[in-house]
This record gives C-alpha cells, sequence and structure tokens, in this order.
C-alpha cells in the first residue's frame, strides 16, 4: 500500500464494463510527511471515495484489480482507503 494526494480528476468517454461506474484521479505519491516522492500516476477509484486533494491510500499491480467488488478490472492501481490523520 502506498499513500498518495489526488490532484485532479481524469474522464473518460470509452470505458471496459467493470470500470463503467468507476472514477479516475490523478494522484501525486507521497511519503509520511507528505511529500511528493515520484511522478503523479492514473488511479482507479471503484468505490468512488476519494476527492481531489484528499490523502488516499492506493494499491498497485494485482492487488488493484481485487478492489473491485468484481473482484477483477483491468487497472494498475486503485483507491482503498482515505487517510483520516498521520501520526
Amino acid at each position: 500500500m502506498k499513500l498518495g494526494r489526488v490532484i485532479d480528476n481524469l474522464w473518460t468517454e470509452n470505458k471496459v464494463e467493470q470500470l463503467h461506474a468507476c472514477r479516475f484521479h490523478i494522484v501525486q505519491p507521497v511519503d509520511s510527511n507528505l511529500q511528493n516522492v515520484s511522478r503523479p500516476l492514473v488511479v482507479a477509484d471503484p468505490q468512488n471515495i476519494a476527492g481531489i486533494n484528499d490523502i488516499i491510500v492506493y494499491v498497485t499491480s494485482a492487488d488493484a484489480s481485487q478492489a473491485f467488488d468484481s473482484g477483477f478490472a483491468p487497472v494498475d492501481a486503485s483507491v482503498v482507503e482515505l487517510v483520516d490523520s498521520i501520526d
């Protein structure tokens, strides 16, 4: 699991069936001090829980597709949680 900040939204006109109700965000990966650590990436939000400037936990690879209720979607990164605070 990784931390990121939602910096923008992404809209698409054509999606595969598993992604029709899913939003997409552009996410800046951050460390536990909220400092940028790499380049932004596109992250699927299968539960539609994140918004601009939210700090999120996201997963990549096979875990990303398992974040969907169907258990599969053709994505490389998915939001799994919102971060309330970092102590």
